[in-house]
């Protein structure tokens, strides 16, 4: 275990209160509404300091993408442990994405900053990480035969992870009104019948 020292620390808490900051805003105007001066006004820290921390507004968003990511990646890491067959897995996976991002706030940040999410996350290594694991899970693990090309494996990777968020920004977008519970149950379901056939 690292013990960190009064310095570390106090940089670290500079740094999560600019991300908490940074979420907020994000929120409310979206990325680009949102300025460096209102990080610095919400965060109480001089605007060199933001800059020892984030080179720009990007920078700070992708930040945020990345712990987000970061989330997904442990639940679907715990769900994988946990589970016995593939559906349950599946389930379990979208589920806790749908309860992760499935607060107020995160429900809007999301709405006000689609293009930016998406640009974000299909940049970032983590969710490269996520396609390249479930490409080799498909192919060794899961032995799925109704797909034998790399790139249809590569491209049902990314329906597994983009999915998720399209359904969840498409009923929060609309008059649609569906659960966690029933979002997860319907892609649990399509994937299964994909994968299993």
């Amino acid at each position: 275990m690292v013990v960190l020292g009064k310095r570390e620390i106090q940089k670290q808490q500079i740094r999560e209160r600019i991300l908490a900051e940074g979420l907020i805003l994000f929120s409310e105007r979206g990325l680009e509404k949102t300025t460096v001066a209102d990080i610095v006004e919400k965060s109480g820290i001089a605007r060199g300091t933001f800059y020892n921390y984030f080179s720009d507004m990007n920078a700070l968003f992708d930040a945020l993408i990345d712990q987000l990511n970061r989330q997904v990646v442990e639940s679907i890491q715990l769900t994988r442990k946990q589970s016995t067959n593939l559906y349950d897995y599946l389930h379990g996976t979208f589920k806790n994405y749908f309860d992760l991002i499935g607060t107020d706030q995160m429900i809007q940040f999301h709405i006000v900053n689609q293009a930016h999410i998406r640009q974000s996350s299909y940049q970032s290594d983590i969710i490269k990480s996520i396609v390249k694991n479930l490409n080799r899970d498909l192919k060794s693990d899961l032995k799925v035969k109704s797909f034998n090309e790399k790139y249809e494996f590569l491209l049902l990777s990314y329906m597994l992870v983009g999915a998720p968020p399209e359904l969840f920004l498409a009923t929060h977008t609309t008059d649609i009104n569906l659960t966690s519970e029933q979002l997860s149950t319907f892609l649990a379901k399509l994937f299964y019948k994909v994968l299993m056939e």
